[in-house]
This record gives structure tokens, C-alpha cells and sequence, in this order.
């Protein structure tokens, strides 16, 4: 199965990741990992690093690898690195279905907002139980019923984004986290839900949200019009959208998963 089209690529990604990670208060989710000097944590699908630098500045006695499919993202990251004096990340190109490390490698396997655009994401959790450790933890974070929880919902908007963000990615990967963890062979699986504060919106919009949906409508916007129909359909519903999100009197909701499992001894 190939994988899904990464369709809010755009040159500004990586600065809008950054944006998103301190929406996200990307800090907060270090309480998920268990960090010792000397272990090696690997961030999966990294992006522009935000999180393998935190990790990084968390303990510095940790060793911590991020990995990428996209050159950029990681040039991206390796300057951010730099400018923050963060001598333990590294960033390597890898593709999370056949990662170019041996078995065994890390203590603790991170990655969050990635097996939605993965088109087999259990092949990417059976890779990382590969790369772990015995006794090694994953901890996979990701979100749940993106773009779908609208209250109150509107009756033309509604159906229309159940239906463009289905096919953008899997926006219930959060839910199926657990039971891929256990196909991996992961064993002593916790779950924790939290609300996503990057796509949870109670009234109006603010701007720095607001901007967050703008970046990726504006890069998906030929996927959308392909989804939608036409460029007038992809116009319009993007209109509605955000003008829904600007209203004092709605609310829209999105859920956060963090599954972990241990790798057996």
C-alpha cells in the first residue's frame, strides 16, 4: 500500500511546524518519556525537529535521532540544532517502514502526527518495535477525530469535511494506536487521552490558529479542489470553514492519544 500524499507541503512547512509545536505546548508531552542519561531516543517522521530538540535540551545525556523522509525538513532541523548548541541530535533521512538502523538501537521510539500519511502504518509500528530495545519503550501520540467534532455542526460544512479530511489522511489513527502497538508484539500498553490544543477551538478562532489552518489550506489547495470537485467547491468550503471557526458561538473539538508499550525482554 503506498502512502498517503503529505498534502500541506508547502515551502513554509517547517515554520509552520515550529508554530504548531508551541501551539501544541510540545514540552508537555516530555512527561510521556521516561529520559535517563545515556539512553537513545528516536523521533520518527520529525519534521522540522521540534520535538527531537526538546527531547535533546530535556537531557543532554541522551543521544537523539531525528528521522525524515524530506532533505529540507531535516537541513531544517540540523540548523535549528545547531543555533540551540544541541550536540546530541542528529537528523538522518529514513523512511519509517524500513529504518536505516539496526535491530535493537533505542531505549524509547517517539513520533506523533505520522501514521495518518503512512498507508500501512502497522508496517511502521512493527519497524519501530524492530529498532527498539528489549525492555525499549514506543510512544505514539496522535490525534483523533481531526476535523470532525463541530458543535454546533453545520449541515453544509459538516458532511464536506468528513469528507475532505478522510481523504487527506486517516483521521481516527488515534483510536486504532493501541491495537497496532499489540500487533507489534508491544506488551504492558497504556493510554492516555488528552484534548489537542492545536485543533481544539472553543468560540472564535484565535489568530495564531486561524493561521495554522490558512498554511495548510493554501498547500493542499490542488488536493482539495480534486477532492472537492472543482476550485470554486475547494474556495467555497475553505470560505465556510474558517468563517465557522470566526463565529463566538462554536466549538470544535479534536482528541489527542498517547499509547506506549514496552518491547519484551
Amino acid at each position: 500500500m503506498t502512502d498517503r500524499v503529505y498534502a500541506i507541503h508547502s515551502d513554509e512547512e517547517c515554520e509552520r511546524l515550529e508554530a504548531q509545536a508551541r501551539l501544541a505546548r510540545l514540552s508537555s508531552h516530555l512527561k510521556y518519556l521516561p529520559l535517563k542519561p545515556g539512553m537513545s531516543v528516536l523521533d520518527a517522521g520529525c519534521g522540522s525537529g521540534s520535538m527531537t530538540r526538546r527531547i535533546a535540551a530535556a537531557e543532554s545525556g541522551a543521544t537523539v535521532v531525528g528521522v525524515d523522509l524530506r532533505e529540507p525538513y531535516l537541513d531544517f532541523a540540523r540548523r535549528k540544532a545547531e543555533s540551540e548548541n544541541l550536540t546530541n541530535a542528529t537528523f538522518e533521512n529514513g523512511d519509517v517502514r524500513a529504518l536505516p538502523f539496526p535491530d535493537a538501537t533505542f531505549d524509547i521510539v517517539w513520533h506523533k502526527y505520522l501514521l495518518q500519511w503512512v498507508g500501512d502504518p502497522q508496517a511502521a509500528m512493527t519497524e519501530f518495535a524492530r529498532v527498539t530495545k528489549p525492555d525499549g519503550l514506543i510512544v505514539s501520540c496522535n490525534f483523533d477525530s481531526f476535523g470532525m467534532i463541530h458543535e454546533p455542526p453545520d449541515p453544509v460544512i459538516q458532511p464536506l469535511a468528513e469528507h475532505l479530511f478522510s481523504q487527506f489522511a486517516d483521521p481516527f489513527i488515534g483510536r486504532r494506536m493501541a491495537r497496532m502497538s499489540q500487533e507489534a508484539g508491544l506488551v504492558d500498553i497504556q493510554v492516555a487521552m488528552e484534548i489537542d490544543n492545536v485543533f481544539t477551538v472553543i468560540g472564535r478562532i484565535d489568530a495564531e490558529r486561524r493561521s495554522n489552518w490558512e498554511i495548510q489550506f493554501k498547500a493542499a489547495r490542488e488536493h482539495t479542489i480534486r477532492h472537492l470537485g472543482s476550485a470554486a467547491m475547494a474556495d467555497a468550503f475553505v470560505d465556510s470553514f474558517m468563517r465557522y471557526q470566526d463565529r463566538e458561538n462554536t466549538a470544535s473539538y479534536c482528541t489527542l492519544f498517547f499509547v506506549s508499550g514496552r518491547k519484551l525482554p
